[in-house]
């Protein structure tokens, strides 16, 4: 019997086993699509920091409470046709700060990037992009 091709990550996906490494799962997703500047700012102020992590996690989780209310308000943290009912509310916005810091802690600004992508979608973007630049 043949073994399945492995996949292999451009940096490690966060392991979901609990609502909060979800929740934090959800927030990379989110946080990854900002722009490198902003997430070297951010965890280059750490943890606790002003302006740090635990500050981005609480915005987006406040913008994400808003959105589940709101459907209609378009404004992009949380789509509750494509991700679901917002049922984080009870959790604490610090576990969900020290899950993704545990998770990135080494990571530069540019491993946010491709956060999720596998080695392949990577390389096929980059080839695509590569292409598109030489034409």
């Amino acid at each position: 019997m043949k073994a399945g091709k492995k996949i292999e990550y451009c940096v490690p996906p966060m392991l979901v086993h609990n609502p909060a490494t979800q929740c934090a799962a959800h927030f990379l997703n989110w946080f990854a699509s900002n722009s490198n500047e902003h997430i070297r700012d951010v965890v280059r102020r750490g943890l606790n920091g002003s302006g740090g992590l635990s500050e981005a996690v609480e915005y987006w989780f406040a913008n994400c409470s808003y959105d589940a209310q709101h459907p209609d308000s378009n404004s992009g943290y949380w789509d509750p046709a494509e991700n679901g009912p917002w049922t984080y509310e009870s959790l604490p916005v610090m576990e969900i700060a020290k899950a993704v810091w545990s998770h990135t802690r080494g990571w530069k600004p540019q491993d946010f990037e491709f956060y999720g992508w596998t080695v392949e979608e990577r390389d096929e973007h980059l080839n695509a992009i590569g292409r598109f630049r030489a034409a």
